[in-house]
C-alpha cells in the first residue's frame, strides 16, 4: 500500500523514496507543530502508551520542509462528503 500511495503522489521511480516509517514521523511532526495532544498522536500510532510515542518522538523528528502536496479523494480511495 505504500508502495502504490508514493507511485499516486508522483514520487514513483525515485532513487530513495520516503519509507512508511519517515511519512509517519513526519505526520507527527506535523501533528505536534499544530499541537495536537500527545495521546491523539499515540493513538494515531497504535502505541499502548503515551510513554512509548513520546520515546519514539524523540529519535524520529525529523526536520522537513512543507511541499504543496494534495491528494484527490480518488487516489486516496474514499468518499469525503
Amino acid at each position: 500500500m505504500m508502495e502504490k500511495s508514493r507511485d499516486l503522489a508522483g514520487y514513483a521511480g525515485m532513487e530513495n523514496p520516503p519509507s512508511f516509517h519517515t511519512v509517519r514521523s513526519l505526520a507527527n511532526s506535523l501533528a505536534k507543530k499544530v499541537e495536537e495532544s500527545k495521546e491523539a498522536i499515540q493513538k494515531n500510532n497504535a502505541h499502548k502508551s503515551v510513554n512509548t510515542q513520546l520515546s519514539y518522538q524523540e529519535v524520529h523528528d525529523l526536520p522537513f520542509d512543507d511541499a504543496p502536496i494534495q491528494f484527490t479523494a480518488e487516489q486516496i480511495g474514499g468518499d469525503f462528503k
